[in-house]
């Protein structure tokens, strides 16, 4: 299945750290770089989207948020306003790679990065502690194979 952005925002509520506005160049356009890479993007901030870009209240729930994530108030969506501009590092990324659902498709949990699990729920932290956590499969895809297996006969539903 392929990845789908649910618009949580969870994914840039950190990036603020990394990204940061070196120049603001007029008219929606601004020199953005990354901290971390010394790598610089222009970025612009889409015009359906400009109207939020004066609501800065996402900084009072994450201080630490990307300079252009906000939050919706018409659809409750967190967005990034420089989406179809956005540097390479944020096109690439992707907030999981396996999404796991709990038997009344809620989110329980997702695996990031190679295999982190952030757990919504507590029952899957433990399942994941008890079952999962010692697998030392060295190939990637061999061990998503067995968790996928794992967390279906546990009747939780994945996506990747």
């Amino acid at each position: 299945m392929p990845f789908f952005c649910i618009r949580c925002g969870e994914c840039c509520s950190q990036m603020g750290d990394v990204h940061v506005v070196e120049e603001d160049r007029g008219g929606g356009r601004f020199l953005v770089a990354n901290r971390y890479t010394g790598e610089r993007d222009e970025v612009e901030i889409d015009p359906a989207l400009s109207r939020l870009s004066p609501d800065r209240r996402i900084f009072e729930r994450w201080p630490m948020a990307c300079p252009f994530l906000r939050e919706d108030p018409e659809s409750g969506e967190v967005v990034c306003i420089v989406h179809r501009t956005r540097p390479e590092i944020c096109q690439e990324y992707r907030c999981w790679r396996l999404l796991v659902q709990n038997a009344a498709g809620v989110r329980a949990g997702r695996v990031m990065e190679r295999r982190h699990l952030a757990a919504d729920d507590p029952a899957l932290k433990a399942f994941w502690e008890e079952n999962i956590a010692g697998i030392r499969e060295g190939d990637i895809d061999r061990w998503d194979e067995q968790v996928i297996l794992l967390l279906k006969g546990a009747g939780y539903t994945v996506y990747w």
